[in-house]
Protein backbone atom coordinates (compact mmCIF):
# COMPACT_ATOMS: atom_id res chain seq x y z
CA UNK A 1 0.00 0.00 0.00
CA UNK A 2 2.99 2.32 0.84
CA UNK A 3 4.43 1.87 -2.82
CA UNK A 4 1.15 2.63 -4.12
CA UNK A 5 0.72 6.15 -2.36
CA UNK A 6 4.44 6.74 -2.99
CA UNK A 7 4.29 5.85 -6.98
CA UNK A 8 1.20 8.33 -7.48
CA UNK A 9 2.74 11.37 -6.78
CA UNK A 10 5.82 10.41 -8.88
CA UNK A 11 3.66 9.17 -11.96
CA UNK A 12 1.90 12.86 -11.03
CA UNK A 13 5.24 14.71 -11.12
CA UNK A 14 6.80 12.77 -14.28
CA UNK A 15 3.65 13.71 -16.08
CA UNK A 16 4.00 17.49 -15.68
CA UNK A 17 7.81 17.50 -16.67
CA UNK A 18 6.90 15.81 -20.07
CA UNK A 19 4.20 18.62 -20.62
CA UNK A 20 5.35 22.24 -20.92
CA UNK A 21 2.92 24.98 -21.13
CA UNK A 22 2.87 27.64 -23.86
CA UNK A 23 5.04 31.07 -23.26
CA UNK A 24 4.24 34.88 -25.10
CA UNK A 25 7.49 36.88 -24.93
CA UNK A 26 7.58 40.20 -25.18
CA UNK A 27 10.04 41.90 -28.64
CA UNK A 28 12.37 44.79 -27.71
CA UNK A 29 14.96 44.75 -29.70
CA UNK A 30 18.10 46.90 -28.14
CA UNK A 31 20.99 48.42 -30.32
CA UNK A 32 23.92 50.06 -29.84
CA UNK A 33 24.08 53.56 -29.32
CA UNK A 34 24.90 55.19 -32.28
CA UNK A 35 27.30 58.39 -31.38
CA UNK A 36 26.81 59.43 -34.86
CA UNK A 37 25.02 61.90 -36.82
CA UNK A 38 25.74 60.69 -40.39
CA UNK A 39 22.09 61.50 -41.13
CA UNK A 40 21.79 65.28 -40.92
CA UNK A 41 18.15 65.92 -40.81
CA UNK A 42 17.34 63.81 -43.99
CA UNK A 43 14.45 62.20 -43.57
CA UNK A 44 13.55 58.53 -43.74
CA UNK A 45 9.94 56.33 -43.26
CA UNK A 46 10.18 52.90 -42.24
CA UNK A 47 7.73 50.09 -43.08
CA UNK A 48 8.15 46.58 -40.93
CA UNK A 49 6.69 43.54 -42.37
CA UNK A 50 5.97 40.54 -40.63
CA UNK A 51 6.66 38.09 -43.90
CA UNK A 52 7.13 35.05 -41.36
CA UNK A 53 4.97 31.42 -42.80
CA UNK A 54 4.11 30.94 -38.99
CA UNK A 55 3.07 33.34 -36.26
CA UNK A 56 4.46 31.07 -33.49
CA UNK A 57 8.03 31.35 -32.85
CA UNK A 58 8.86 27.54 -31.77
CA UNK A 59 7.69 25.21 -29.87
CA UNK A 60 9.09 24.53 -26.34
CA UNK A 61 8.95 20.97 -26.81
CA UNK A 62 8.03 18.44 -24.44
CA UNK A 63 5.54 15.24 -24.70
CA UNK A 64 2.93 17.95 -26.16
CA UNK A 65 4.97 20.07 -29.05
CA UNK A 66 1.97 20.99 -30.70
CA UNK A 67 0.69 23.03 -27.47
CA UNK A 68 3.80 24.14 -25.51
CA UNK A 69 4.13 27.08 -28.32
CA UNK A 70 6.40 30.12 -27.74
CA UNK A 71 4.55 33.30 -29.48
CA UNK A 72 4.19 37.12 -29.21
CA UNK A 73 3.12 39.16 -26.68
CA UNK A 74 3.49 42.46 -28.74
CA UNK A 75 3.41 43.17 -32.04
CA UNK A 76 6.58 42.61 -33.90
CA UNK A 77 6.96 45.29 -36.82
CA UNK A 78 5.57 47.63 -33.97
CA UNK A 79 8.28 46.43 -31.77
CA UNK A 80 11.24 47.09 -34.84
CA UNK A 81 9.66 50.08 -36.35
CA UNK A 82 10.19 51.64 -32.89
CA UNK A 83 13.45 50.33 -32.21
CA UNK A 84 14.67 51.08 -36.17
CA UNK A 85 13.29 54.51 -35.48
CA UNK A 86 15.24 55.41 -32.50
CA UNK A 87 18.07 54.08 -33.68
CA UNK A 88 17.43 56.23 -37.11
CA UNK A 89 16.99 59.38 -34.98
CA UNK A 90 20.00 58.98 -32.66
CA UNK A 91 21.89 58.98 -36.24
CA UNK A 92 20.58 62.23 -37.21
CA UNK A 93 17.81 61.32 -39.14
CA UNK A 94 14.02 62.58 -39.47
CA UNK A 95 11.89 59.75 -39.20
CA UNK A 96 8.54 60.14 -41.21
CA UNK A 97 5.20 59.13 -40.34
CA UNK A 98 4.38 57.97 -44.35
CA UNK A 99 6.35 57.27 -47.47
CA UNK A 100 7.56 60.00 -49.51
CA UNK A 101 10.58 60.84 -47.49
CA UNK A 102 14.32 61.36 -48.81
CA UNK A 103 14.73 57.06 -48.36
CA UNK A 104 12.02 54.74 -47.97
CA UNK A 105 12.88 51.59 -45.85
CA UNK A 106 11.21 48.54 -45.78
CA UNK A 107 12.13 45.82 -43.30
CA UNK A 108 10.69 42.15 -43.58
CA UNK A 109 10.73 39.75 -40.59
CA UNK A 110 11.60 36.30 -42.71
CA UNK A 111 12.31 34.06 -39.99
CA UNK A 112 12.50 34.00 -35.84
CA UNK A 113 12.46 30.75 -35.02
CA UNK A 114 13.26 28.92 -31.67
CA UNK A 115 13.99 24.91 -31.72
CA UNK A 116 12.57 22.87 -29.66
CA UNK A 117 15.16 22.24 -26.82
CA UNK A 118 16.60 18.94 -27.70
CA UNK A 119 18.64 16.94 -24.99
CA UNK A 120 22.57 16.92 -24.89
CA UNK A 121 25.56 15.62 -23.15
CA UNK A 122 25.59 18.48 -20.84
CA UNK A 123 21.44 19.59 -20.77
CA UNK A 124 19.30 20.93 -23.51
CA UNK A 125 20.36 22.39 -27.03
CA UNK A 126 18.34 25.47 -28.31
CA UNK A 127 18.85 26.75 -31.26
CA UNK A 128 17.63 30.46 -32.73
CA UNK A 129 17.95 32.11 -36.01
CA UNK A 130 16.51 35.60 -37.07
CA UNK A 131 16.52 36.22 -40.52
CA UNK A 132 15.93 40.39 -41.98
CA UNK A 133 15.02 41.69 -45.04
CA UNK A 134 15.95 45.41 -45.90
CA UNK A 135 14.67 46.83 -49.01
CA UNK A 136 15.73 50.98 -49.46
CA UNK A 137 14.22 53.12 -52.21
CA UNK A 138 15.83 56.40 -52.99
CA UNK A 139 15.04 58.74 -56.53
CA UNK A 140 14.46 55.33 -58.47
CA UNK A 141 17.23 53.34 -57.36
CA UNK A 142 17.02 50.64 -54.65
CA UNK A 143 18.91 48.95 -52.63
CA UNK A 144 18.68 44.92 -50.83
CA UNK A 145 20.31 43.28 -47.91
CA UNK A 146 20.21 40.24 -46.13
CA UNK A 147 20.75 39.84 -42.48
CA UNK A 148 21.11 36.57 -40.62
CA UNK A 149 21.71 35.61 -36.50
CA UNK A 150 21.70 31.67 -35.82
CA UNK A 151 22.98 30.66 -32.27
CA UNK A 152 22.38 27.73 -30.32
CA UNK A 153 22.68 28.09 -26.26
CA UNK A 154 22.88 25.19 -23.80
CA UNK A 155 20.96 24.86 -20.48
CA UNK A 156 20.78 22.63 -17.92
CA UNK A 157 17.09 22.46 -17.74
CA UNK A 158 14.33 23.52 -20.38
CA UNK A 159 14.53 27.33 -20.09
CA UNK A 160 11.84 29.35 -18.67
CA UNK A 161 9.87 32.47 -20.21
CA UNK A 162 12.15 34.73 -19.48
CA UNK A 163 15.31 33.05 -20.35
CA UNK A 164 13.84 32.48 -23.97
CA UNK A 165 12.58 36.09 -24.32
CA UNK A 166 16.10 37.25 -23.51
CA UNK A 167 17.58 34.56 -26.20
CA UNK A 168 14.84 35.87 -28.37
CA UNK A 169 15.56 39.10 -28.08
CA UNK A 170 19.17 38.86 -28.35
CA UNK A 171 18.85 37.00 -31.73
CA UNK A 172 16.14 39.80 -33.31
CA UNK A 173 18.78 42.34 -31.81
CA UNK A 174 21.53 41.10 -33.71
CA UNK A 175 20.15 40.60 -36.97
CA UNK A 176 18.85 44.38 -36.68
CA UNK A 177 22.32 45.51 -35.46
CA UNK A 178 23.62 43.96 -38.76
CA UNK A 179 20.99 46.13 -40.59
CA UNK A 180 22.42 49.22 -39.11
CA UNK A 181 26.25 47.99 -39.66
CA UNK A 182 25.78 47.67 -43.25
CA UNK A 183 27.76 49.94 -45.17
CA UNK A 184 26.28 49.96 -48.04
CA UNK A 185 22.53 50.84 -46.42
CA UNK A 186 23.81 53.41 -44.48
CA UNK A 187 25.70 55.15 -47.75
CA UNK A 188 22.32 54.43 -49.95
CA UNK A 189 20.53 56.32 -47.15
CA UNK A 190 23.17 59.46 -47.27
CA UNK A 191 22.73 59.78 -51.06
Amino acid sequence: MRLKLLSLPLLALFLTACALSPQQVTIKPTLEQSDSNIGEGRTLFIDVVDARESSAIGSRGGMYKSTSLITLANDLPTAIRDAASKQFRDMGFVVQAAPGASADIRIFVDKLSYSDPETSAVGFDVALESVLRVEAKQNGDKYGGRYQVKTTKTYATVPGRDRNEEMINETLSGALQRLFSDPKLLAFTLR
